[in-house]
């Protein structure tokens, strides 16, 4: 039967966020130990985010470990209290995100997951400095100031320190992957459903594997780009204010916290638009809207005549371009899903509790309210590995191609060092699947490189696909330097403004304005930073501007400072022609008072806030 479209908010977010089909109250946790255990039988499947079958991944309910078989399939028998309503799944894999997601005991015979592979992997010489951390995607970064990581017994961290650093594309398959499904709680501690504007993963273990977090007090700036121009059909424009949400992997939910993020103006995203926030810890964080919506569709699997248990992934299209993803498991009896919108397009995508029969659809909405999805036999099924030129076993991702009719259509893949079965219904007219693949990226002197290689096979054989050709994605040498704000002189009466109680703590707004060798006009490269008035802060410029041209260690010709503070109440400017990249040279920026005229070029008094 229907559910009705004036069900309660918990509701709401239960049927679409945790496992998309309804959850219950209650908790194992909560639970006494003493209580009589009910045993379980489940079945589980877990996947890359891309959809391929994830071997020796780590299923832990109620403090009971159980692993995937190399189909990535898990049966099993888990002893819960009795009175237990909900209990957290965690998954976990070496090289992977780990997945946790709260899931309703009495839906609990089948389950399932996907997992995204960490993207990059970075060491930090010493992380008691003020630096700038960039990842090689999405111009993602971390900003810390110095001393700003404690270990989990509260002392000072310091030495080298691992990042493991992902920048989520929210246009890619990566939502396949996202955390508890968007299931959250808001700042009241309602159920919400989430979509994101933005996603970033990062961790930060010392050399004696203790996981380090930022001291209390302390704050650190993050920063990535915002690849649409809208969200659920919401403009995003510089100033636009995104709620913040962590994820709490002991609860599987999302969790809003702290001042929300904005969107910020930025040269080198493809809108021209990046977001950023003031985090007080790490773990995976997100820049997300509500998401609440009237419309309902049931869905089912069916196999030949008849109607089969199945894991399905529901990838929802908005009419802006704009979406969100969910994955869960359904029983035979199908399921009502809420929360949907009722404009946009829902691609379908559906395994059975095996892993070995697939099937797919797609729903137009609002037209489409009930999608069966017939399950059959795959297309291609492969069982796919990568190695380098001397045969070492090597985890990649990548996709392959065939020609199905006269068009050419294309699928991902992620593969661990051990292969994996990967399996679509895509229907070669030639039987011809031409592969490509790549490494994760590394760092190799000051680059970070990955090995890329491509095969070709049949639709149903086995594929090596060696990784002997080395592609450069990144310099590790943005150009750095040292960036003050500090006093000048009142511009209508030439009075020094030194030590103005006006400007003490106050935040001083920075822009790096970079003529390029290569630009045709002058200073089109341009940067945000925010320091604070009489402090050092340490500006490090993305990857490609790594120095300059007439240095031999980049292509700027020059690089001009402007910063303003009130308002533009008080402006300065600095010029120079170039530096050494090792020197990190202090730039000195003397703020003028007195609302210097605006169309005086040397001060800077109309910067974007």
């Amino acid at each position: 039967m229907k559910l009705k479209l004036q069900v309660h908010a918990a509701m709401l977010a239960c049927v679409l966020g945790t496992s998309l089909a309804g959850c219950g109250s209650g908790s194992s946790d909560s639970a006494s130990s003493a209580e009589t255990a009910v045993e379980k039988s489940v079945k589980a499947l877990v996947q890359t985010a891309a959809g391929s079958a994830l071997a020796g991944a780590e299923i832990s309910i109620g403090g009971q470990l159980f692993s995937t078989d190399a189909s990535g399939n898990a049966e099993f028998k888990v002893k819960l209290p009795q009175s237990a309503k909900t209990v957290v799944v965690t998954i976990k894999k070496a090289g992977f995100i780990t997945q946790s997601l709260e899931w309703k005991v009495d839906e609990i015979a089948q389950l399932s997951a996907n997992l995204l592979p960490i993207k990059q992997v970075l060491t930090v010489a010493k992380i008691e400095e003020e630096q700038i951390i960039q990842s090689a995607f999405m111009n993602a970064q971390i900003s810390i100031p110095a001393n700003a990581f404690v270990l989990p017994n509260g002392q000072p961290a310091m030495g080298e320190v691992t990042v493991e650093f992902t920048p989520w594309d929210i246009q890619g398959s990566d939502l396949n992957a996202m955390p508890a499904n968007g299931a959250a709680l808001d700042a009241a501690g309602n159920p919400a459903v989430l979509i994101s504007a933005g996603m970033m993963t990062a961790t930060f273990t010392n050399a004696a594997g203790q996981k380090l977090q930022l001291k209390s007090g302390v704050t650190a700036d993050i920063q990535m780009d915002l690849p649409l121009s809208s969200i659920n059909n919401q403009a995003m424009t510089v100033g636009t204010s995104i709620p913040m949400w962590y994820f709490d992997i002991t609860k599987g939910k999302w969790v809003e916290e702290g001042t929300p993020g904005t969107v910020v103006a930025s040269s080198l995203s493809p809108t021209g638009l990046a977001v950023q926030a003031t985090v007080t810890h790490f773990s995976t964080w997100n820049w997300d809207f509500k998401f609440e919506n009237p419309g309902s569709i049931n869905v089912k699997c069916k196999s030949a005549a008849t109607y089969v248990p199945c894991h399905i992934t529901a990838k929802v299209e908005l009419k802006d371009g704009s979406g969100l993803t969910k994955t869960t498991s359904i029983s035979e009896n199908g399921v009502d899903i809420i929360n949907m919108p009722t404009e946009g397009q829902i691609h379908w995508s559906a395994k059975d509790t095996t892993g070995t029969l697939i099937g797919s659809a797609v729903s137009q909405l609002p037209n489409d309210t009930i999608v069966v999805i017939d399950l059959g036999v795959p297309a291609t099924s492969n069982k796919v590995q990568c190695v380098l030129e001397d045969g070492t076993a090597a985890a990649c991702s990548g996709e392959f191609t065939t020609t199905v009719g006269t068009m050419l259509k294309a699928a991902e893949f992620n593969a661990p060092k051990e292969g994996t079965r990967v399996l679509t219904g895509l229907k070669s007219a030639n039987d011809k699947l031409v592969w490509s693949a790549q490494t994760e990226i590394t760092l190799e002197g000051d680059q970070w490189v990955r090995y890329v290689g491509a095969a070709v096979s049949t639709s149903k054989s086995d594929v090596k696909i060696v990784l002997k050709d080395k592609e450069v994605v990144a310099s590790d040498k943005g150009l750095s330097f040292f960036v003050q704000c500090t006093s000048g002189h009142d511009y209508n009466t030439g009075a020094p403004v030194t030590n103005d109680p006006l400007l003490i703590g106050k935040p001083c707004e920075i822009e790096v304005s970079l003529q390029m060798a290569d630009s045709i006009n002058e200073y089109d490269h341009k940067l945000q930073f925010s320091s604070t008035y009489g402090e050092k802060k340490l500006i490090r410029l993305p990857n490609q501007y790594a120095g300059f041209k007439w240095l031999d260690e980049g292509k700027i010709s020059s690089l001009y400072l402007q910063g303003r503070m009130l308002q533009g109440t008080y402006c300065g400017s600095k010029w120079t022609e170039g530096f050494k990249r090792s020197e990190q040279p202090l730039m000195m920026i003397s703020l003028w008072g007195g609302n210097a005229p605006v169309e005086t070029e040397e001060y800077f008094c109309q910067m974007p806030t």
